[in-house]
């Protein structure tokens, strides 16, 4: 099935429909928001009853960075995992061809070996006789 094209202005329309689109916002949310809390802390302390829990945040966001930067660069962690599963998939699909190729072959070459040997038995009794006119 093929699916139509999207025209820019459709895209723009609605960026929550584009999966893409989709990722790169979010992770430019989450970029921007790990920096917004670096420059925070570079102008504010925070205070001791809830530096414990702030760092246990920080720590989250910032541990999000990675799948952020796979995001950027184009690498879906999932969409990857299933593209080797896939894959994975194709190539034993390809074995089990090639498997029944091989069989088929061999079962062409017996046939042909067979009728070989059919016409060679029937080749003994044949006598050529040329007629005379």
């Amino acid at each position: 099935m093929i699916k139509p094209q999207q025209t820019p202005k459709e895209i723009s329309m609605n960026p929550f429909k584009n999966k893409e689109l989709r990722g790169y916002i979010g992770a430019a949310t989450v970029f921007l928001l790990v920096m917004g809390l670096l420059l925070f802390l570079a102008f504010y302390e925070i205070p001791e009853t809830n530096n414990d829990i702030f760092k246990v945040i920080v720590g989250m966001l910032v541990g999000s960075l990675s799948v952020v930067i796979y995001t950027f660069i184009g690498k879906n962690p999932e969409e990857v995992e299933a593209l080797k599963s896939k894959n994975e998939s194709l190539e034993n699909t390809v074995a089990q061809v090639v498997e029944e190729k091989d069989k088929l072959e061999k079962m062409l070459r017996d046939y042909q070996s067979e009728v070989i040997d059919k016409l060679a038995l029937s080749g003994d009794n044949f006598e050529f006789k040329k007629n005379k006119q």
